[in-house]
């Protein structure tokens, strides 16, 4: 094999190491892919394995511009991962923007397993 056969033809990364990551860590790349419905699948699988891994990208994500679709299967997955940091990130008051994802939350804040209530 020549070593083109290791390079991803679309973004051009080694793709050399790519059979030795585990399952979690594939699923982490696959947060950055260019194509939404990529993404939007990889977040809900991260949220149902509750990578706790996925936390601080997912986060990060928040604070971008992205379709609130994808916005609400973030605030989806770290629901699901359930972890006080998790929680925390979805204290962020910008979230109460997007009904979709208020109504998510506010739902989960009746949930006794959730700590989203927000403090004055």
């Amino acid at each position: 094999m020549n070593e083109d056969e290791y390079v991803c033809p679309a973004c051009g990364k080694n793709l050399s190491d790519f059979n030795s990551m585990s399952f979690e860590e594939k699923l982490l790349i696959g947060l950055d892919s260019p194509i939404t419905q990529n993404r939007m699948f990889v977040m809900e699988v991260l949220g149902k394995i509750k990578s706790e891994k996925a936390i601080p990208k997912l986060c990060s994500m928040l604070s971008e511009k992205r379709d609130p679709y994808e916005i609400l299967e973030i605030v989806k997955a770290l629901l699901n991962i359930g972890t006080p940091k998790a929680f925390e990130c979805l204290k962020n008051p910008i979230l109460t923007r997007n009904a979709l994802v208020r109504n998510l939350l506010e739902g989960a804040n009746r949930h006794p397993r959730n700590h989203l209530e927000r403090t004055s």
